[in-house]
């Protein structure tokens, strides 16, 4: 009996210890699966960033922003990646609801559309540009968008009180904007900067490609005009926004009740051949008929032009 007794000891401490070395080798895959059935029984709680930096406030037609963080189609996931840029928000995490079957499928959808992507990155405040907005889906069904931004916090500091010095100095009433005054930014800039013709496109942060870079050497591509007049138009709470074709890039402003083009890099003497105005201010058939190469835009893409 003792015997007896004695091996069922021993049978019995081995199974516990086989099944302790099992757990140990296998504690990463308990401890997933664990919180899958966690998640799965635990409601999910989307989490939004208690700051809101640089965003506009302009009612486009082309994006929309958004309260609601769960998505029901396409159109709300649309919303809500415009909403995350045009924030400031560097990081956001949601979840697709149950009803949503196709939730995961759209988003992967929405992540390689990079057209889309760079439509919204040019309907978002200068400053929240993005230089990658990426996104990754987890085994936990958490959707992370991760985005690092064009411009850093110390480039827009500088950026914002060189701004308020040139507009303080121009003594603009921003109650009562008139052409001239979007004359005079427009001509500031043709007057400060020189287009880089030795630019190579190789560096998104180059300094000719950024409104910060063309400030401060006095050298800019089309980006860095585009940038460097959003801000200024920004400041003065004019809504604007950049349109973008294959090769180029250039402003949208709206202004008398209108959207219109301004192309400050092509109004630039060293290209248009001291015709300063060619690019000022014009309807989408005058721009064309100007140039229907490098300004050949999908209208399909920007609503605010479609019915022009």
């Amino acid at each position: 009996m003792k015997k007896t007794r004695m091996l069922i000891s021993i049978l019995s401490l081995l199974i516990i210890a086989i099944c302790f070395t099992i757990v140990i080798q296998n504690f990463d895959l308990y401890k997933e699966k664990y919180i899958i059935i966690k998640n799965m029984v635990t409601p999910k709680k989307v989490s939004i960033p208690s700051t809101i930096s640089n965003n506009r406030n302009f009612d486009f037609l082309t994006v929309e922003p958004t309260n609601d963080f769960e998505p029901k189609n396409m159109d709300d996931l649309k919303k809500l990646y415009y909403t995350v840029l045009n924030n400031g928000w560097t990081d956001f995490t949601f979840y697709c609801p149950d009803e949503y079957t196709d939730c995961f499928d759209d988003v992967l959808l929405l992540a390689d559309n990079n057209e889309y992507i760079n439509v919204i990155n040019n309907y978002v405040s200068t400053f929240n540009q993005y230089l990658k907005y990426n996104t990754s889906i987890s085994q936990l069904g958490e959707i992370k968008l991760t985005i690092e931004k064009l411009y850093t916090n110390e480039e827009i500091l500088v950026l914002k009180m060189k701004i308020s010095e040139i507009l303080k100095s121009f003594n603009i009433n921003k109650d009562n904007i008139k052409v001239q005054d979007i004359m005079r930014i427009h001509n500031y800039i043709l007057n400060l900067l020189t287009y880089d013709e030795e630019y190579k496109n190789t560096d998104l942060r180059s300094t000719s490609a950024t409104a910060y870079g063309a400030l401060n050497t006095k050298k800019a591509i089309c980006s860095g005009y585009t940038d460097l007049f959003a801000l200024f138009l920004d400041e003065l709470n004019i809504p604007n926004f950049k349109v973008s074709s294959e090769n180029h890039i250039w402003n949208a402003i709206y202004f008398g009740d209108k959207w219109r083009h301004i192309d400050v890099t092509w109004d630039d003497d060293e290209i248009n051949k001291n015709n300063n105005y060619n690019f000022f201010m014009i309807s989408t058939d005058e721009l064309l008929s100007k140039d229907s190469e490098e300004h050949n835009f999908n209208k399909e893409l920007y609503l605010e032009f479609l019915n022009q």
